[in-house]
């Protein structure tokens, strides 16, 4: 069996049929190489829905026409899972439509309201589960919706799964964006369940690439980056709120291939946002990821040292390209909202996660 992971997958702006004449064209070589699978699993990062009707407080908002779904079904993705900060963008009605959708085009989904997808090929058997971490600032995480990153969930779902012996592969919505190294939070936690059972660490959030390290039989890919994402607008300026730099275009797919139920390998296959099509094979994203993995084998203090320079460095960057009318277009109800919910968030991430690292 032969399983190909995607990272962040949304289908919006220039990766939108709507938008974009030249779309199937872009994706044929990408679309080529999935073939050649038999799963391939995406993190869905837009909910379907006609753009009305925007749901909680909330710097910008992503969704997908409904005909996008066609691009799922081009791109031979046949399993997505739905725990991400962006699935309640517009709300319970747009969540239910993305449910149906998939429903109708015999697209596999999991990540939410506890749901796990399990699924077999032969002799070999795998569990999907998907959970949305607090550090993404999410919205719906809740019983009959997107499912939490709860410790004691996980560990549970994953010591069952191998009792009755699935391969897990757990898809994990965590981290911050825009920086190539998780939190050493994050990566406690995924070290962590790797003395429990072997596991697959399918991480995505960040919208970059991050490293791969292996741990007592455990995959662990903190981020794969960008599968395929533009950039986002608000309807405060003609200006994106966040543009996608070359870091952002720079991706993986990961490969899993599994013999006699047992995972006997795995393989980054590089692939690259250019302007007129979906790159396959660079060297630089290989060394590049190479780079970030090295880096996850330094000792804690020195990593963290590392990782806040790198931090305020964004920080600064973001900041030196905004005005004082940026700001003040900003200062309303909705930004104290942004605010409360990222200090509440903040108490909900330490009691669901930190307090069991």
């Amino acid at each position: 069996m032969k399983i190909a992971l995607l990272g962040d997958t949304a289908f919006f702006g220039k990766n939108s049929i709507s938008n974009n004449k030249e779309i199937y064209n872009y994706f044929s070589e990408v679309k080529k190489l999935l073939s050649q699978y038999d799963y391939v699993i995406a993190n869905l990062e837009t909910p379907f829905s006609d753009g009305r009707g925007t749901y909680g407080h909330k710097s910008a908002y992503i969704y997908s026409e409904i005909q996008n779904i066609k691009l799922l079904k081009y791109l031979g993705i046949n399993v997505v899972g739905l725990a991400n900060n962006h699935l309640f963008d517009y709300g319970r009605k747009s969540y239910e439509l993305t449910k149906q959708i998939l429903n109708d085009n015999n697209i596999q989904y999991f990540g939410i309201e506890g749901k796990q997808v399990f699924v077999q090929k032969e002799e070999n058997k795998i569990a999907l589960s998907a959970y949305c971490c607090y550090s993404t600032n999410p919205l719906g995480l809740s019983s009959d919706g997107v499912n939490e990153l709860n410790y004691p969930v996980i560990e549970k779902n994953l010591i069952e799964n191998t009792k009755n012996e699935y391969n897990n592969i757990l898809s994990i919505h965590a981290g911050s964006e825009h920086i190539n190294f998780p939190s050493s939070d994050h990566l406690k936690f995924a070290r962590k369940l790797s003395k429990i059972a072997p596991y697959v660490y399918y991480g995505h959030h960040p919208h970059v690439l991050q490293g791969i390290e292996s741990i007592n039989d455990a995959i662990i890919a903190y981020s794969l980056g960008n599968f395929c994402f533009d950039d986002v607008y608000t309807n405060k300026s003609d200006k994106p709120l966040v543009k996608q730099t070359d870091n952002n275009k720079s991706s993986i797919i990961l490969e899993l291939e599994y013999q006699n139920n047992k995972l006997i390998r795995y393989k980054s296959i590089p692939i690259y946002s250019g302007a007129e099509k979906m790159e396959i094979g660079s060297q630089e994203i290989s060394e590049n990821l190479s780079l970030y993995s090295s880096k996850l084998e330094m000792n804690e203090t020195e990593y963290n040292m590392m990782r806040n320079k790198l931090l305020v460095s964004l920080v600064q960057h973001r900041n030196a390209k905004r005005d004082l009318k940026w700001y003040l277009n900003r200062l309303n109800l909705r930004t104290l909202f942004v605010l409360k919910d990222l200090y509440t968030n903040k108490q909900k991430y330490n009691a669901s996660l930190k307090r069991f690292l």
